[in-house]
């Protein structure tokens, strides 16, 4: 039991050295008040690409102008639909669902001015002339863009959202309160079902954190939409597209056609008046004026009568364009290349990129990525709500205790939330031995010490490991997060005590509050110490560094029934964590604390359930410097064992002492150390583990399951298994670069498709 314990903590590096003043470190919204204009660094020793050269691979980003806050790009669909109807895997999904799957891709035929590299065309013969499908939209090339202000309203969308949560959460607790001051167990189960009320609205709009004044600053963001094709479907596309939009005429009157020129192009579509939608909703007020004062409703028609909707579509170039928004002024084109979105140092990041075979391009903007992450809310949302829903209440009694654990929570997040900075992000995908993906800035949680070196990086080096995981926490972070997460501890047992004080007349809440009250008197105490021994000394002996070792040559156990062959030649998984040593006294006063602690526990259980249930003794044995300990478990051999291994330098829990000793001795040995967080996962490995373990299954399958395998069961292990021939590996590796966030993916395959 302890060392399965020690093995979960054993993930949190835990450290009680003081952190830095948080008024040393400025707030997300500081940082983005006095960073707004900062934007990504190019990769270093990489030659800046001209405008041009840009404009020929990034297709309708040429078209933006450098207001744009996010652009997102797909390039290649046809050949990224080919490469997945191509695989194993998409073959057989489609098999085991009778051929439902269909992913449509046409031919391609490239742009006149298209070069290696560029998002290809479909042909005029793979489509019906009079067919605008997905084929002929999505074959090519499909953007998003959004321009100013998308962030700020994301932003306040965001904000609403987090307010809803607030007043939902308030609400349910004030429902509690009167079921509990009625001491009605059904009435209680309905209101923790359901966080709504009739008031919400009313809520929402006199909240002084949102309120009526967001309201009147929402508005709808500039959306464009944008379809490469082949040239000679451009205007067909364009007729069918503007065709489509014409089904909002059945709102009647209250739209009107619109029109504008942008940069040279002609633009038309519809406007759905917001004047004459509030003017409609007024005629109904009634339905609202129950729950709102009469000024309240007239600024809410005023704000309504303010934003329009515009929905409109042109052709720009090879693109047929669709736009939404509140004004055909918000469409913003770039003039000429000099002033566009490709001419600025935004998507700089692109440049080292451009030989690729592009699949995908993401850019947001600093300031618009600040404005929405600084709106998030979090479990503060929930914990404010209930806080201030039982404040001052009687039905519960004195709540003072538990509003101020709910208090706790929210500070402690927002403190974890500090950590956290944000940089303008750039991504890029593409296809190289599989599908690469490489991003710049974007949000740092502060999790990761990005200076300090991975020393064990080299333990997952091996052809055998399938799955490896490796990084420093930081010490701010590690404490924040300890704080947190023991408020959140904290507080579920409040609740809980809270409850079960409740006077309810039900049979299975008498049942609850008892077990409750049997925790509170008997185990609290105990449960409590167990955690400071874990959280404290444990925490302290241990380094920030750790590292996730799976492999899939552990020795099976053996087990009554299992026929020897399967024991003598089946394989089982080994796993282990491990992290360096900086206190061994404090782990062993730890250790201590924790089997005197679970002594004690086993004897209060021995007590109730009416027989004695004696603390098993840990086992060790030693080799070198190093100890095992580990508890006397049937079937248990050296490489199936759960276990802790502990030195003056290495600490691993592990369910192999093997596996445990042989890392220890790696960590010892040294190797090529990495940096940032890495994770690697081995379909090699995986795939020959699989068709060792299906071979042993089919030949020992009449002893074990008492008949053999059908041929039909045995073609379906097959072709799963056959599935992972296509693929190598997977690869992620988060770190910083000349003090930019990067982060590379690569899900290498082993086939080549089309």
């Amino acid at each position: 039991m302890i060392s399965m314990m020690a093995l979960g903590v054993a993930a949190c590096k835990k450290k009680e050295e003081a952190a830095a003043p948080e008024s040393q470190k400025p707030s997300i919204v500081e940082q983005a008040v006095e960073k707004a204009a900062e934007i990504l660094t190019p990769p270093p020793k990489v030659a800046s690409l001209s405008m041009e050269e840009r404009a020929a691979k990034l297709g309708f980003a040429k078209y933006l102008g450098t207001d744009t806050d996010y652009l997102v790009s797909f390039y290649n669909g046809t050949k990224t639909a080919d490469r997945v109807k191509a695989t194993k895997l998409w073959k057989l999904v489609q098999k085991q669902l009778g051929g439902g799957l269909g992913m449509g891709a046409a031919a391609e035929e490239p742009a006149p001015d298209a070069q290696e590299g560029d998002a290809a065309m479909p042909t005029d013969a793979a489509m019906d002339p009079e067919e605008i499908g997905p084929a002929l939209l999505f074959g090519s090339e499909f953007t998003v863009a959004m321009g100013k202000p998308t962030g700020v309203q994301v932003g306040h969308l965001v904000k609403l959202n987090s307010r809803m949560t607030y007043f939902q959460m308030r609400g349910l607790a004030k429902a509690v309160v009167a079921a509990a001051k009625d001491g009605d167990a059904d009435s209680l189960a309905q209101a923790m079902g359901s966080g709504y009320s009739v008031e919400l609205l009313g809520d929402i709009l006199k909240d002084p954190e949102s309120g009526i004044e967001l309201v009147e600053a929402m508005k709808m963001p500039p959306l464009t939409f944008a379809f490469r094709v082949a040239p000679s479907k451009v205007e067909g596309a364009s007729q069918q597209v503007a065709g489509m939009l014409t089904s909002l005429n059945m709102l009647g009157e209250m739209v009107e056609p619109v029109e504008a020129e942008k940069a040279g192009r002609k633009f038309q579509g519809l406007k759905i008046s917001g004047e004459k939608l509030a003017k409609t909703l007024g005629e109904n007020r009634e339905a609202v004026g129950e729950m709102l004062e009469p000024e309240m409703v007239d600024r809410l028609l005023a704000a309504v009568a303010k934003n329009d909707i515009v929905i409109a579509s042109g052709t720009v170039g090879e693109y047929v364009v669709i736009f939404i928004g509140s004004s055909l002024d918000e469409l913003v084109l770039a003039e000429d290349l000099g002033k566009s979105l490709v001419a600025g140092e935004q998507l700089a990041f692109f440049d080292a990129y451009a030989s690729k075979e592009l699949s995908a391009l993401i850019y947001a903007d600093k300031a618009a990525s600040d404005a929405v992450y600084s709106s998030l809310g979090g479990l503060a949302d929930i914990t404010n709500g209930l806080r201030d829903g039982i404040a001052g209440s009687e039905g519960l009694g004195d709540t003072r205790d538990l509003e101020a654990m709910f208090q706790i929570v929210a500070d402690r997040e927002a403190a974890l939330k500090k950590l956290a900075s944000n940089e303008a992000q750039g991504t890029v995908a593409f296809f190289e031995e599989g599908l690469k993906i490489e991003s710049y800035g974007g949000m740092d949680a502060g999790t990761s010490d990005w200076k300090k070196s991975n020393k064990l990086a080299h333990l997952g080096s091996s052809s055998d490991v399938v799955l490896f995981a490796n990084m420093n926490v930081t010490d701010e972070y590690d404490q924040k997060s300890r704080e947190y997460f023991e408020a959140l501890l904290e507080t579920a047992y409040g609740i809980t005590m809270k409850v079960a004080e409740l006077p309810m007349k039900d049979e299975q809440f008498t049942q609850f509050a008892g077990m409750a009250k049997m925790y509170d008197e008997q185990f609290r105490g105990d449960t409590v110490a167990l955690w400071q021994a874990f959280s404290g000394e444990f925490g302290q002996g241990l380094g920030a560094e750790s590292a996730l070792i799976v492999d899939l040559k552990g020795v099976a156990p053996a087990i009554p029934g299992v026929p020897q062959k399967v024991v003598d030649e089946a394989k089982v998984p080994r796993i282990t964590l491990i992290s360096p040593v900086v206190d061994r006294a404090k782990l062993a006063a730890s250790w201590d604390k924790m089997n005197t602690t679970t002594t004690k526990i086993l004897g209060q259980v021995s007590q109730m359930m009416g027989q004695d249930i004696p603390m098993q003794k840990p086992l060790s044995s030693e080799k070198n410097d190093l100890i095992t300990w580990f508890f006397p478990f049937p079937f248990i051999n050296d490489d199936f064992l759960p276990s802790v291994t502990v030195g003056d330098e290495w600490f691993a829990a592990s369910t192999s002492k093997n596996q445990a000793l042989d890392l220890i001795n790696q960590a010892k040995a040294g190797g090529e150390a990495g940096d940032g967080f890495t994770l690697t996962l081995n379909f090699k490995a995986l795939e020959a583990y699989a068709k060792d373990t299906a071979k042993l299954v089919d030949e020992n399958a009449e002893t074990m399951m008492g008949e053999a395998l059908t041929p039909e069961q045995k073609k379906l292990i097959e072709e799963g298994i056959d599935v992972m021939s296509e693929f190598d590996n997977l690869k992620v590796h988060s770190r910083r670069e000349a003090s930019v966030l990067r982060s590379s993916v690569h899900f290498k395959t082993r086939a080549t498709t089309p």
